[in-house]
């Protein structure tokens, strides 16, 4: 669902499929004897299947911002982790000269 489907749900415009449930629920709701029964339950039918229309625009907007979100943070993560490490300075090995010339300087 793209913004402009979700503002029309929040604005009340609702998708065929929906308005068709909205009228099968009407419908039987018609068939009620009381009259201001049935206007009122019209209009909770109505309310409710619109809401729950809402309920799932906005979840389904979540997770694609969610899902978005990961991707960059999985895009920064592995930028951020193949970025040249400093080469770690090893001490050099020292010869077998050296070895020896530390030895002697003790006896000194």
């Amino acid at each position: 669902m793209n913004h402009k489907e979700f503002f029309n749900v929040l604005i009340g415009n609702p998708p065929p499929e929906i308005e068709l449930e909205i009228e099968i629920k009407k419908r039987e709701v018609e068939e009620l004897p009381n009259f201001v029964m049935k206007e009122y339950c019209l209009n909770l039918v109505k309310e409710n299947k619109l809401q729950d229309v809402l309920i799932m625009a906005a979840m389904q907007r979540i997770t694609e911002t969610e899902t978005k979100l990961l991707r960059v943070e999985m895009a920064l993560h592995h930028h951020t982790k193949n970025l040249k490490q400093p080469k770690k300075k090893y001490k050099s090995k020292k010869t077998l000269l050296d070895k020896f010339k530390t030895m002697l300087s003790m006896f000194r």
